[in-house]
């Protein structure tokens, strides 16, 4: 299964937008079955930069559902959760930023359409960039690693023995 992986996504939205979350999970489930592990909410006090566009009281989470992907697949579900992310828009503005991310055995994986200096361009627009590496018993951060990432490491560990078990399972 190494070109396998689950599917996490990254949602986050404004809180006095939750019908919008709502409608995307909604979606998301249609396409990656039912959804088996949710991280605990959590405000983005460290970062503002999404504030001009989806308002102050923004709120995200982790949420992992029930399929395996080919990793080939990637750019291909980034361009999806984009194109979901443009479907829910209110003038001109996203109401909720989906970012979709693989974990296998040994990675967490965030899929973006942004370059930056620590992501790996893969095609069509779509980068890739490690946020957790396995090591010694655990995710650990990398020097570029988001907070939010770092901070939810239990919940990814534990994506990751559901990753494992799924492996087994498939043997």
């Amino acid at each position: 299964m190494k070109n396998k992986a689950l599917i996490v996504f990254a949602l986050m939205w404004n809180k006095n937008k939750q019908e919008y979350l709502t409608k995307a999970i909604d979606e998301l489930q249609k396409n990656f079955g039912s959804i088996i592990l949710q991280s605990k909410e959590f405000g983005l006090e460290y970062s503002h930069y999404y504030e001009k566009e989806m308002g102050e009281g923004l709120i995200k989470k982790f949420v992992l559902f029930d399929e395996i992907i080919d990793k080939e697949d990637s750019v291909k579900i980034k361009k999806y959760s984009m194109e979901l992310e443009d479907s829910l828009r209110v003038d001109g503005n996203r109401t909720v930023n989906i970012d979709p991310v693989y974990v296998d055995e040994y990675q967490v994986v965030a899929l973006s359409h942004k370059d930056k200096g620590s992501r790996i361009y893969l095609s069509n627009g779509v980068y890739a960039e490690m946020q957790l590496l396995y090591h010694h018993g655990s995710f650990q951060p990398l020097l570029w690693s988001y907070l939010d990432y770092k901070e939810n490491a239990d919940f990814f560990n534990e994506v990751r023995r559901i990753y494992l078990k799924s492996e087994k399972t498939r043997k």
